[in-house]
């Protein structure tokens, strides 16, 4: 058997463990803000990825499951900064768009004119 002490001792630490879980969370989420992505191009977007424009690596597809059709949203949660873009169409062809602002948890619009350059067929 436990004694007293013992037992608040444990209990303690338990609710201190569960307090600062739950302020660690807290303050992660209050870093991060909420860019929704337009699809204004004619074009359907199959996957999205983002990454801090320091960054080598892609991370993970940000539409899962889902594909972004013309004319809708998607909202994409990153601590604010400039990121590198990756967008690959319905058909494979992919595009990195460089130096995305996303600082002030605003709109970024994809439109045909990005999709253009990125394959070459626009200077910008």
């Amino acid at each position: 058997m436990l004694s007293t002490t013992k037992r608040f001792l444990i209990a303690g630490t338990l609710m201190l463990g569960a307090t600062l879980g739950i302020s660690t969370n807290a303050t992660a989420q209050d870093w991060t803000r909420t860019f929704t992505v337009v699809n204004g191009s004619h074009i359907r977007i199959d996957h999205l990825y983002v990454t801090p424009n320091t960054y080598s690596r892609w991370g993970y597809d940000r539409l899962g499951r889902y594909v972004l059709q013309p004319g809708y949203r998607y909202d994409v949660s990153v601590v604010p900064g400039w990121y590198d873009v990756k967008l690959v169409d319905k058909d494979g062809d992919e595009c990195i768009v460089p130096s995305v602002d996303f600082r002030r948890g605003e709109t970024w619009t994809i439109t045909d004119g990005i999709l253009l350059y990125c394959e070459g067929f626009l200077g910008m």
